[in-house]
């Protein structure tokens, strides 16, 4: 709404008088105005700081190994257990680039992950492990199942845990890590520190006797009691 325009209109005798009222009245406003917006900006930072920390802020830890197993303790905000025994183990990004991302490709995401794996098998003082076609299209199946089933399990849909690879006619020693982890926690680095800190999965990443692996990740909105999940499947190998 704008002014009236005879309000800026007044009898001459009293002009100088009300020229200085009116002055003091938009200084007053103008002052208060400033005031009013210098709060109200301040409102609005902290609450958009509010809303990124929201956003931006992990929920109390909700990644699975195996069903049974004793969770991780993971600090709101962070991607890996307070004190981490194993982050020696960890890859950094110069040496296996994009780690901590859920953002790419999935195929590109699998590679990262032998990398990982690799790295951590190396400064263990053991041998890097091939990528055997064979394994990574058993471990994808695996994977499958356990989406189409909605059963995170090494036995999902009741069939038995070694059933695709042994219907390829591999006979050999075998063995298969299984990650699920919600959001940023399904990241490669994470799934394989979650696999690090799990005394089971780990004996299996470094058992001496693998040659070869196989890996799978997949994604989908709901697995059991968790959302917005990355399944993780590495499969290995002796012959």
């Amino acid at each position: 709404m704008g002014i009236p325009e005879s309000d800026w209109h007044q009898p001459s005798e009293s002009n100088e008088l009300q020229r200085g009222s009116r002055f003091n009245r938009v200084s007053v406003l103008l002052f208060l105005s400033l005031v009013l917006v210098g709060v109200l900006a301040v409102k609005w930072e902290h609450l958009s700081q509010r809303e990124l920390s929201s956003q931006s802020r992990l929920s109390d830890i909700k990644l699975a190994l195996l069903p049974g197993l004793p969770k991780l303790t993971i600090r709101e905000g962070s991607l890996y257990p307070v004190n981490d025994p194993w982050k020696d183990y960890l890859a950094s990004e110069q040496s296996c680039p994009g780690g901590e991302r859920t953002d790419l490709p999935l195929s590109e995401q699998a590679t990262i992950m032998t990398c990982l794996v690799n790295y951590a098998r190396q400064q263990r003082g053991l041998s890097a492990l091939t990528t055997a076609p064979m394994l990574s299209e058993t471990s994808l199946k695996k994977a499958d199942r356990i989406v189409r089933c909605n059963d995170f399990n090494h036995n999902a849909c009741g069939e038995d845990a070694d059933a695709d690879i042994r219907a390829v006619n591999y006979y050999g020693s075998w063995g298969e890590n299984l990650y699920l982890g919600e959001g940023r926690l399904g990241a490669p680095r994470v799934a394989l520190d979650g696999w690090l800190n799990s005394p089971e999965h780990r004996e299996n990443l470094f058992s001496p006797n693998w040659r070869y692996d196989g890996v799978a990740v997949m994604t989908t909105s709901q697995i059991g009691e968790y959302s917005n999940v990355t399944l993780w499947v590495n499969q290995f190998g002796a012959v």
